[in-house]
């Protein structure tokens, strides 16, 4: 029984090495896309291929485009982070309000344990 598992393991040792390697480029966050654009930039730098299109119009039209997107997505991204801390500190806040509530409360429930025992003291004189 072990033989024969050792043996099915061994035939599968490529899948488990496959396996393995998916596993640890997953893990560091490379998805297929991330690996495929790497390897096919090694690819393209080993070989020498670059490709070119002549500027015209419609190219840096393009490419001012891309441009205004990246700067939008940029100040989106400044917006969200903004509204995140906003949001931290309206929590602080409530928190705040929250504590100070607590401590009036506590604070007229002492006041009225005193004025009860300053009655129940005036009553048993």
């Amino acid at each position: 029984m072990l033989k024969k598992t050792i043996k099915t393991i061994h035939n599968l040792r490529i899948f488990f090495l496959a396996f393995i390697l998916v596993s640890f480029l997953y893990n560091i966050g490379l998805g297929p896309i991330d690996i495929g654009k790497i390897i096919g930039a090694k690819f393209s730098s080993a070989i020498g291929v670059s490709a070119g299109v002549p500027a015209n119009q419609i190219n840096t039209l393009a490419m001012q485009l891309e441009e205004k997107e990246k700067k939008l997505a940029q100040k989106e991204q400044e917006l969200i982070k903004k509204e995140e801390d906003l949001r931290k500190i309206i929590r602080e806040d409530k928190t705040v309000i929250f504590l100070m509530v607590g401590i009036v409360v506590l604070f007229i429930l002492v006041m009225l344990n005193y004025y009860f025992d300053y009655r129940r003291r005036k009553k048993s004189k």
